[in-house]
């Protein structure tokens, strides 16, 4: 198989815009490996000489042309995609920035759980040390660091319209999944010829529900991701897996609703992968699975189930 690199530049990044039409930028083979950089926020302005008020007018243009702030890299074609298939991405290793930041947006204009409350803009800068993988928070506050890409995804159906980056669907997209670390594999519905994956949103570090909006943002300087399509298997959303973990996802406006979605999944995908009976995989969800709020910060929000791995015998798990 074939090692490519993907360097972000304005021929190859996509600016906060996901287009179902958008031309892909480099082919690859199913089973070959890309190793790309993403850009930081708003076309690589989010970097270490940012500062708010240069902040607050990027995001403020960007939402007037109907842009999300993220540098998408990609799309990316596989040769044998297309529709109906499955795109496994499995994520070898990760390489963040040495810098990053985080932003509250100000009240009446931020999707975070406490707009409401927290009025004020502010933005913090962050040194991140890739020796230790930690990062300073003020005094006597380390942060480990958990790198994951905030954003993966293949084009949504030829006859949706282009969408702000912001906005996930069944297509992945800004998932902000932070189990998705080096390590971990990431199944994506197809929905167009050749896939068009493609990534970015870097995160040095997130919790779960990414509550005032932003994550810990940074770039990545080089994410290794092996591409391989599945013939004669097909989901409905994305679903993944960690060495720990089997991962479902549902997205939807209503969290009870993407609740919903993540067990429906993870009962399907108990039911084909272990030989059980539906009630069966769903009496397991209520005993072992847990629900973790991915993000409510996007518009359509994340809830993600965690089924794990260490209860099933080895002989007979997939």
């Amino acid at each position: 198989m074939t090692v490519h690199v993907l360097k972000a530049c304005a021929a190859t990044v996509q600016g906060g815009v996901i287009d179902p039409k958008a031309k892909a930028v480099h082919t690859v083979a199913s089973g070959d490996t890309v190793i790309l950089d993403t850009w930081a926020m708003w076309d690589n302005a989010g970097g270490p000489s940012l500062e708010l008020e240069q902040a607050m007018a990027l995001r403020e243009r960007f939402r007037a042309e109907g842009r999300g702030p993220h540098s998408l890299t990609g799309p990316i074609a596989i040769e044998t995609a297309r529709p109906g298939d499955v795109l496994k991405v499995e994520i070898e290793s990760l390489e963040i920035a040495d810098h990053g930041i985080n932003l509250i947006f100000p009240g009446g204009r931020s999707r975070g759980l406490l707009g409401d409350i927290f009025q004020d803009a502010e933005l913090r800068h962050f040194e991140l040390d890739r020796r230790t993988m930690t990062a300073r928070f003020g005094d006597g506050i380390r942060i480990p660091l958990r790198p994951f890409l905030g954003i993966m995804g293949v084009l949504p159906p030829l006859d949706d319209s282009p969408r702000s980056s912001a906005i996930p669907g069944n297509f992945g997209g800004n998932i902000d999944c932070a189990d998705l670390v080096a390590g971990s594999v990431l199944y994506l519905p197809v929905f167009v010829e050749g896939a068009g994956f493609y990534a970015g949103d870097a995160h040095a570090a997130q919790g779960s529900g990414e509550v005032v909006q932003t994550a810990l943002e940074t770039a990545m300087t080089a994410a290794r991701l092996k591409l391989s399509v599945i013939k004669g298997r097909s989901i409905v959303r994305p679903w993944a897996e960690t060495r720990e973990y089997f991962i479902t996802m549902g997205l939807h406006e209503d969290l009870r609703e993407a609740a919903r979605q993540a067990v429906l999944d993870m009962v399907d995908l108990m039911v084909a992968t272990n030989n059980m009976t539906r009630s069966d995989a769903y009496a397991l969800c209520s005993l072992q699975a847990d629900l973790l709020v991915t993000q409510l910060v996007n518009g359509v929000n994340g809830i993600h189930a965690r089924m794990p791995k260490a209860i099933f015998d080895k002989d007979k798990s997939r």
